[in-house]
C-alpha cells in the first residue's frame, strides 16, 4: 500500500480518521438508551446504521451494586471515602488484554494517570481504559468479561499523588 493510499480526502492520515471515528462511535454508544444489535457506519456521503432488536428487554436492568462515581470524585455512599477508576463506555469489561493473561492491574498495584487499566469491548471495539488519576489499587470492583456502563466503578483506589 503507497503512503497516499494511507491518507484520507483532508490529508489527514488513515490511522488518524480511524482513531477520531471510534471516537465519534463510543461517545454515540455511550449516550444510546441500551446496546444496540447493530452499528454500521461508513463515510463518502456518510451512513450511521443503529438496530435493535425488536423485543423489549424482559426487565428493567437493576442497578450497580457499587455506586457509580464520577471520575476523581469521592463516593460518599459507601462512607470509606474510596476513590473509583470508572468505565468509559458501556460494554463488557476486560482485566487482561486476552484470556489467560496477567491482568492490567490487580489490588496492590500502584497506578498513574493514562496508565491502562483495563479493556471495553463495545460493538467489537476493544477500549482501552485508562487510569485517569494516581494511587494504589484497593478493590477489584467489576469482575473479567462482567458487562459494564459508562460511569460505572471498576477499581476502588487509595489517592495517590497525581
Amino acid at each position: 500500500m503507497t503512503r497516499e493510499a494511507t491518507r484520507v480526502a483532508d490529508g489527514a492520515p488513515a490511522s488518524d480518521a480511524l482513531a477520531e471515528v471510534r471516537e465519534q462511535a463510543v461517545e454515540l454508544l455511550a449516550r444510546l438508551e441500551r446496546p444496540p444489535r447493530n452499528l454500521r457506519i461508513e463515510t463518502g456521503t456518510i451512513t450511521i446504521d443503529i438496530a435493535w432488536d425488536d423485543e423489549a428487554p424482559a426487565a428493567p436492568v437493576p442497578p450497580p451494586a457499587v455506586p457509580a462515581a464520577e471520575p476523581g470524585r469521592t463516593a460518599a455512599a459507601d462512607g470509606t471515602g474510596a476513590r473509583y477508576l470508572t468505565s468509559p463506555a458501556v460494554g463488557v469489561f476486560y482485566h487482561a488484554r486476552e484470556p489467560g493473561a496477567e491482568p492490567f492491574v490487580s489490588v496492590g498495584a500502584t497506578v498513574r494517570p493514562g496508565q491502562q487499566i483495563g479493556i471495553v469491548e463495545a460493538m467489537k471495539l476493544m477500549i482501552p481504559v485508562e487510569a485517569d488519576r494516581a494511587g494504589t489499587v484497593t478493590a477489584v470492583v467489576k469482575e473479567d468479561g462482567e458487562p459494564v456502563e459508562y460511569g460505572e466503578p471498576l477499581f476502588a483506589l487509595e489517592a495517590g499523588e497525581d
